[in-house]
């Protein structure tokens, strides 16, 4: 794992570090029993309340569930194809130009992964990608910009674990050399900063917004009091909780939110006792909101250590993989961790390589608000399929391959580009 440096983290960070940190542990916990408890301290942690306005509720709590159930679904390409702007021109322009594609960590698997899936579909129209390894330094990323252009390259992808802003005079340095810039993980504001337009993300705020609704809908519309768990360093979290609380607003005016905030790098040590401090200093609280899946583990020894595992559940929990995923399928995280929010390295590597492909032909960016992959729902009910096979089905594959002007694949073929040769199932 990349270690939490000083400088300014961007929202991949938040999904790629925060989702993984302690699988080991995770895995652990799954096979607990209720009555485990935690010697974390509490200090770090900070907590602050607020209520939402009164009123009573008016959700379709039906309309809300089948909202949810469709998210839990194995994602439909068709739902997100129709912000990507349509068929590429004609890509055998591309034949034979380079791209240097460069992780934000080599040593975060789903920043390789992205990184992988970039490059398969840069190779099948024709380019000749570069992956540049890397520790995830400033250092490292200028130079894989430097070699880029005083190299011949054509495009640079830059993904995952990255904020544009930290290597800004190098990227406006390839741009000013004719280089198309494509960047995955960059909010708006860091985009603008560096002048890129070619640029994917994630869907923070929809995320939250299921969360909620997932809450909502099995509470059927009642009111509820609930905690967050949140992680203010990280970029992400804002967003999230700004989704959180205004869904909440829309659908449960009654409903309480108390935020309870410890930043990543005390997870290990506080998360489970600021858990455990929450529920037994407001005991009526039955819905808690981990921005963060690395948070799962000891957001389940607090809720153990509180007594409270038959009356409270998590909800969102957002960066995924298959530790956390596992922990769903057994007690007490299969009753007690509802949703498990996220996101499939191979379809973001394809999106991202989309947007080069589309500067290279010199057509318009795909909008900021539509660049954007599925974050499938995780839940007790599916979490078993989800690890079987690898959770996001093969239609986005031929989807991605016809707006490129690319035959479509069938068996194997298909099954391989959609799992990177197989190291994606049961890795989601």
């Amino acid at each position: 794992m990349d270690s939490f440096r000083t400088r300014k983290r961007n929202p991949r960070k938040a999904r790629v570090v925060i989702g993984v940190l302690s699988a080991g542990a995770a895995l652990a916990l799954a096979a607990c029993s209720s009555s485990s408890s935690s010697s974390a301290a509490s200090g770090g942690s900070s907590t602050s309340g607020s209520s939402s306005s009164s009123g009573s509720s008016s959700a379709d709590t039906a309309a809300l569930a089948d909202g949810v159930t469709k998210a839990a679904a194995v994602p439909s390409f068709s739902d997100y194809a129709a912000g990507y702007g349509g068929k590429v021109g004609d890509v055998s322009n591309l034949k034979g130009k380079k791209i240097m594609i460069v992780p934000g960590s080599s040593a975060l698997a789903a920043c390789t992964e992205i990184a992988q899936a970039a490059a398969a579909l840069a190779t099948d129209v024709g380019m000749k990608p570069t992956i540049f390894a890397n520790q995830g330094t400033t250092a490292e990323h200028n130079t894989a910009i430097e070699n880029a252009i005083h190299q011949g390259y054509a495009a640079i992808d830059l993904g995952c674990d990255y904020d544009p802003t930290t290597n800004a005079p190098a990227i406006a340095a390839a741009q000013k050399a004719g280089l198309v810039v494509s960047v995955y993980g960059a909010t708006q504001a860091q985009a603008t900063a560096t002048n890129l337009q070619y640029v994917n993300s994630d869907p923070y705020t929809l995320d939250a917004t299921l969360a909620v609704d997932q809450a909502v809908a099995q509470h059927n519309g009642q009111p509820f009091d609930a905690v967050a768990i949140t992680s203010n360093a990280a970029s992400a979290t804002a967003t999230m909780e700004a989704g959180i609380k205004a869904e909440l607003a829309k659908t449960c005016p009654k409903c309480t939110l108390t935020e309870v905030n410890v930043e990543v790098p005390k997870w290990t040590t506080d998360v489970a006792s600021a858990v455990s401090s929450a529920l037994l200093q407001h005991p009526n609280v039955s819905v808690l909101f981990p921005d963060y899946a690395g948070m799962m583990t000891y957001v389940l020894q607090g809720i153990q250590t509180a007594h409270k595992t038959g009356s409270v559940k998590a909800y969102l929990n957002f960066g995924g993989g298959t530790p956390f995923v596992k922990i769903q399928t057994a007690d007490p995280g299969k009753s007690i961790v509802q949703s498990d929010i996220g996101g499939y390295p191979p379809w973001t590597g394809y999106l991202m390589f989309l947007q080069t492909a589309r500067a290279l032909e010199k057509q318009p960016a795909i909008p900021y608000a539509k660049a954007i992959g599925p974050n499938r729902i995780v839940t007790p009910d599916n979490a078993v399929e989800v690890l079987q096979t690898g959770g996001w089905g093969t239609s986005w594959v031929n989807g991605f391959r016809e707006l490129l002007g690319l035959p479509a694949l069938s068996g194997s073929a298909l099954t391989n580009a959609s799992t990177l040769n197989g190291t994606m199932v049961g890795s989601v």
